[in-house]
């Protein structure tokens, strides 16, 4: 009966495809309806509800189009920007597959993002540049390749041949330029990078872009700043169309290894190592010279256990033992909020370990309590999540989540800790000032905001009566005084562009931070007179001041070149200097672009015109192609053509296409699906293809011959999966079902009888609990996974099977920092068959897979770091960390009287590296196994990671 194995593969990779080739995607509730505007250049489509804010991005948008096409010299295409409203993220993006942009509308409370400008504003310039870059790409042989794969084709032409950092730096620079604020304005942005050149010297071009695990340059985030002050430096040197034209020649022959530093040497007679190594002498000289002659004010760092790598304290808050809680992160550490060590206690003491933490900038701290807050998330639509408010009794070890499903920032307890203040977004962008019962989370008083202003950060007065914030409109920002009772409001300071933060209030002053001198350090103003003092000044930045109860002692964050520390001065205001005795020490490294281009804010006078709004009907647009993809396979006259579409709002997925078989010079037809918007995910697959091939037939007493055998294969699978996130956390918790029908045939065979139907139902049940991991971290400190899994053939049909398995496994800390201890096991039960289901589990290493009526398994597993040496070899690799993993397999099979053991011994030897400076990381080992029932060796590679 092995005729049918082939038929038995073909069914069995459909049913796989359904669950593993179409990713669960990104949806919000069904429930939700949408409206669209269209202007001339844009499509601006929102949730019921957002009609103010898409009528003003409509108008944001046409006002930014050019002056942020300009300097690339590309006016793009219309393009869709989707607002999204149900998600309490701040972030923003774009992408070609399918092409549009999506801005999350809640605006941050990180004032190193946010800066003095209005959220909507800053992502229509960001985003939009973006947009401009991808245009960019549409020319020479980058433009063939989208016209022959279609948006997938551009992503990676434009992605492989331009590195990260320009593409985020040279956006970075945009919003600098054509606004009043801007990430290049703001020293918070780029702190880390400063400190560490100044302190260190530069890093290899390598390890700045592509990062490292030795040292805090997290490749992601760094490619921002590194990104802008490289682009900039260009800008500044050579003007404002040079990157214009070393994109014109990259892209005209993007596959070119080095495309980009050859373009750049072309154009300006400089590899892209050479650029690097100028911006970073320029920019150490910059800040050399800016320290010069400062002077610092003396503080005293808290002890903080003993840290040998980049690890920061931050938003110090007394206890009432005089003691001081921080928030403690970094390359080896999770959050976690900490007391420091004092002159009775050298050693840290870790107090909890929060979730995945909303960064409101600050913490708050009354009666030994602690708040601050957290996401929360959708079980089942995961653009809708939640900002909830968690507490901690300190003293009493104990937690409570106090609200529930809502949109809450930046809480502060009230100074006899019955209340708590925060900032309230609704979906619809109105901001308020709540204040709430802070044990039960009940809503007790929302103040007034008639003007709709954006509060950051605020705080209680130490009576009670009042509350500080800072206040952001379009006229700037400003602290504000609030009488609680009232709600009457007094601006302490004129509105300005400065980038103020953190105010805290204490006798007559509000304490605050400021780059007001081109360092951020901590200010504060005498709240009857207005006058401002400069506190500290230090050399890097000092951020989040706090105030001791009894006032003579103030606490805040200072940066250094291993991370933030909690640093302590007496709160001494004869040694403050007034604010118009500190020395302006302001780097404008922006200036010339501003004067590139145009001198002026693009968005200080948007229009208001009125755009008709229309519904915008999810079901017309759901078909949306946005790849193509004529493959020829290598090795054979094989050919498909396949269009790939996804809608706009995540909700549809297709795959269609045909192929042609020139060996057997046959035809095929192919279809997948994928609907997202029900609470299940419905998948579907087709597919058809005839068959035409030689078969040689025996007869007895004859010569063998050949003859033609034609047929004909039908797949049809359906199902259903149910994703749930459950993470509440600081474990990561999820469960996925799913259950699918698989319908496999084999018809109309010529020669004899063949054919045959399968039909068959798999379920599963896949679940995890994994506590979250540092930057270092090889695997979750702690959890726990489940997956169940079930194949039978219910229905009839030509075939019977039946096969059930279960697998778990237990992560634990390892003997050291990093380390990870595994415990994995498993069991399989398959019915004897013609036709076997294939295994879901892990089979012992090194041996090939085998089928039994049982299968048990068991491994032990030690994974750790051996060591992150941040090698480069030349332009070609760069090596961030090798890494080790001891394994012990032990397998048992059954099938009737007979029995098969199986062990292994091993160890993987595996580094992290890119290739040719490539952004994304491939991970490649080699594996050495010891079979101690056979006394044998083996070795193999491993391919781990391939980073696409």
């Amino acid at each position: 009966m092995t005729k049918y194995l082939l038929l038995a593969f073909f069914a069995c990779m459909s049913v796989q495809s359904i669950a593993q080739t179409q990713p669960i995607l990104e949806q919000n509730p069904p429930s939700l309806r949408w409206f669209q505007i269209r202007t001339p250049k844009f499509r601006i489509i929102f949730p019921e509800g957002m009609e103010h804010e898409a009528q003003r991005t409509a108008n944001t948008m046409e006002t930014v189009y050019s002056p942020v096409s300009a300097t690339l010299q590309r006016e793009p295409r219309p393009i869709s920007i989707i607002l999204q409203n149900q998600t309490a993220i701040s972030n923003g993006f774009v992408t070609i597959t399918p092409r549009h942009s999506e801005f999350f509308t809640l605006p941050p409370q990180d004032y190193a993002l946010l800066g003095t400008n209005d959220w909507i504003d800053l992502l229509a310039v960001h985003e939009f540049r973006h947009v401009v870059q991808y245009d960019k790409a549409l020319r020479g042989l980058s433009k063939i390749f989208y016209y022959l794969f279609g948006g997938s084709g551009l992503a990676v032409t434009a992605n492989l041949a331009v590195p990260g950092w320009y593409w985020e730096g040279d956006a970075v620079g945009t919003e600098t330029a054509l606004t009043t604020s801007g990430r290049g304005r703001i020293p918070a942005f780029y702190l880390d990078f400063r400190t560490f050149l100044l302190t260190k010297g530069p890093y290899s071009y390598q390890k700045a872009y592509l990062g490292s695990y030795r040292d805090y340059i997290t490749g992601y985030y760094n490619r921002y700043k590194l990104g802008y002050f490289m682009t900039s430096h260009v800008k500044r040197k050579y003007g404002p169309d040079a990157w214009s034209n070393v994109l014109n020649r990259t892209y005209d022959f993007p596959f070119w290894p080095f495309v980009f530093s050859r373009s750049i040497k072309k154009e300006l007679g400089l590899r892209v190592q050479d650029v690097y190594d100028s911006t970073m002498l320029e920019m150490k000289g910059i800040w050399e010279k800016q320290l010069e002659n400062l002077p610092v004010t003396e503080a005293t760092t808290k002890a903080n256990g003993r840290n040998r790598v980049y690890t920061s304290y931050e938003f110090p808050q007394f206890l009432s033992d005089g003691r001081i809680l921080a928030q403690k992160s970094g390359l080896a550490d999770v959050e976690t909020f900490v007391i420091l060590g004092d002159s009775s206690r050298k050693r840290e003491e870790k107090v909890f370990v929060p979730g995945y933490i909303n960064d409101s900038g600050m913490l708050s701290v009354v009666n030994d309590k602690l708040v601050w807050s957290e996401s929360a998330f959708d079980p089942r639509w995961s653009m809708r999540d939640y900002t909830v408010i968690k507490t901690y009794d300190i003293k009493n070890n104990k937690l409570k989540q106090i609200t529930h499903k809502t949109r809450l920032s930046a809480p502060a307890l009230s100074p006899d800790g019955s209340k708590i203040a925060a900032v309230q977004v609704s979906v619809n962008n109105e901001y308020n000032l709540v204040i709430l019962d802070a044990t039960t989370g009940e809503r007790l008083n929302k103040l007034n905001n008639p003007d709709n202003n954006f509060y950051l950060m605020p705080r209680w007065s130490p009576d009670g009566k009042q509350m500080v914030a800072v206040v952001l409109n379009r006229k700037g920002k400003t602290i504000q005084l609030i009488d609680v009772a009232t709600g009457n409001s007094q601006d302490v300071i004129p509105y300005n562009v400065m980038n103020i933060a953190h105010p805290v209030m204490y006798g007559n002053y509000i304490y605050f931070n400021s780059p007001f001198n081109g360092i951020d350090n901590i200010y504060a103003v005498n709240i009857t007179t207005g006058q401002q003092y400069q506190v500290t000044s230090r050399k890097f930045g000092a951020y989040n001041p706090a105030v001791s109860p009894d006032g003579k002692t103030i606490a805040f964050n200072d940066f250094t070149q291993n991370g933030f520390r909690i640093a302590t001065m007496p709160n001494d205001t004869t040694q403050w200097t007034p604010l118009n005795q500190v020395e302006d020490r302001t780097i404008d490294y922006h200036e010339p672009l501003i004067e590139q281009e145009g001198n002026r804010n693009i968005v200080a006078d948007i229009p208001g015109k009125k755009y008709e709004i229309n519904k915008y009907n999810k079901f017309r647009h759901i078909f949306n192609p946005y790849s193509w993809s004529p493959l020829a396979a290598s090795g054979d006259n094989s050919v498909t053509l396949s269009i790939t579409s996804q809608d706009l709002l995540n909700t549809a997925l297709a795959n269609i296409g045909v192929g042609y078989d020139g060996n057997e010079r046959t035809g095929s037809f192919f279809t997948r699906l994928s609907y997202q918007g029900f609470y299940p995910i419905l998948d579907a697959e087709f597919e058809t293809t005839a068959r035409n091939t030689g078969v040689t037939v025996r007869r007895q007493g004859q010569e063998d011959t050949v003859v033609r055998d034609i047929w004909r294969e039908q797949i049809l699978s359906a199902g259903f999966r149910l994703p749930f996130n459950f993470t509440h956390s600081r474990f990561s918790e999820s469960l996925n079902l799913s259950a699918h029908t698989n319908i496999s045939n084999v018809s109309d065979r010529m020669v004899e009888n063949r054919n045959g139907l399968l039909h068959s139902m798999r379920y599963s049940l896949s679940y995890q609990r994994l506590h979250k991991r540092s930057i270092r971290d090889i695997n979750p400190k702690w959890g726990q996974t489940l997956a169940i899994y079930y194949r039978n053939t219910p229905f009839g049909g030509d075939f019977k099977s039946e096969l059930f398995a279960v697998q778990g496994n237990l992560l634990f800390p390892g003997l050291m920092k990093h380390h990870s201890f595994r415990l994995r096991a498993g069991y399989q039960t398959e019915m004897p068959s013609v036709y076997p289901f294939s295994t879901p589990l892990t089979f012992t290493r090194g041996y090939s897979y085998v089928s039994h009526k049982e299968y048990y398994n068991g491994s032990v597993e030690y994974r750790f770091p051996l060591f992150n040496p941040d090698w480069a070899i030349g332009k070609w690799l760069y090596f961030k960390r090798f890494k080790g993993n001891a394994f012990f397999d032990y397998g048992t099979g059954k099938t009737g009287d007979r029995t098969l053991e199986y062990r292994s011994i091993g160890f993987d030897l595996s580094t992290e590296f890119h290739f040719m400076r490539l952004f994304v990381p491939f991970e490649l080992g080699i594996r050495s196994i010891y079979f101690p029932l056979t006394n044998t060796w083996s070795f193999q590679s491993l391919v781990l990671e391939v980073g696409f």
